[in-house]
């Protein structure tokens, strides 16, 4: 069994909302012809990112997003995983939404804020779970990646893909891969899931310039085929073999064999100098 997945790096106008859509239906139109079954966006993918209060502006609740990505979802008969500054009566969050072609959607808020969104912005405080064609899939939000344990704990309640959109700034396309290649094959490896992950492109209206990169990583914690360093879509698959294979192995497979129950006793927690 596999899924396959649309990655797409598109660029997210902070003034033009109306733009960022019409560059979604596009997007998901191709995605849909290379047979893909989800369409992943980058974070903040509809609204733009940046970290001031003028994001407050461009808010939407969960029902105005669904109704943005559920008639897209249906025409072109595909999941689609698109982000928004959500707003739910005085709290607004960095939200991703999974939106099906039959009607059904589902939310992430994003639970680690960055230093620059703490101020800003309410985090999340839930992990949920989301099935699609025999998956279970997570979704974690670019500075959520290097927190070890929400892989941890959505891996033990059974994910099998975990998808990270990013919008995170700076750098060229190679360097953000290296940054990349420090943690997330590391999470992959020791939860023995797939890992997807897909920042934006271009330079948007507050001048944060976004590096394209689009990667899988597989539960071995290896490339799944060549990363992509353009503006555009690449389709990928995961499959239920990948995981089957590393989870069949009681050597390769580390997560039934976590203690959860050490307690480091007080006498052993002095600091020898």
């Amino acid at each position: 069994m596999a899924l396959n997945l649309a990655l797409i790096s598109l660029p997210a106008s902070l003034t033009d909302q109306s733009l960022n859509i019409h560059n979604m239906k596009k997007a998901c139109a191709q995605a849909s012809k290379g047979g893909a079954q989800l369409a992943v966006f980058p974070e903040l993918s509809v609204t733009g990112y940046e970290n001031t209060k003028a994001a407050y502006e461009r808010a939407l609740t969960q029902k105005e997003m669904a109704e943005i990505c559920l008639p897209i979802a249906k025409k072109h008969e595909l999941a689609v995983m698109a982000g928004f500054v959500e707003k739910k009566e005085k709290k607004v969050y960095l939200s991703h939404m999974l939106a099906r072609k039959d009607g059904r959607f589902g939310v992430y808020r994003k639970t680690h804020l960055a230093p620059p969104e703490k101020p800003l912005f309410n985090p999340g405080d839930t992990l949920p779970l989301f099935e699609l064609h025999g998956f279970k899939i997570g979704i974690l939000l670019c500075y959520d990646a290097h927190f070890p344990l929400a892989f941890h704990h959505m891996a033990q309640h059974g994910a099998d893909l975990i998808v990270i959109p990013h919008a995170s700034p700076r750098g060229e396309s190679k360097e953000k891969m290296a940054s990349w290649m420090r943690h997330l094959p590391a999470r992959a490896f020791d939860n023995s899931l797939w890992v997807a992950a897909v920042n934006p492109s271009g330079t948007n209206e507050a001048g944060l310039s976004f590096a394209p990169l689009t990667l899988l990583v597989n539960p071995s914690g290896h490339l799944e085929g060549e990363p992509s360093t353009s503006r555009g879509v690449q389709i990928v698959s995961v499959t239920q073999k990948a995981l089957t294979d590393v989870r069949s192995h009681r050597m390769r497979y580390f997560l039934p064999n976590t203690r959860d129950d050490i307690v480091l006793p007080a006498e052993h927690q002095k600091i020898f100098r």
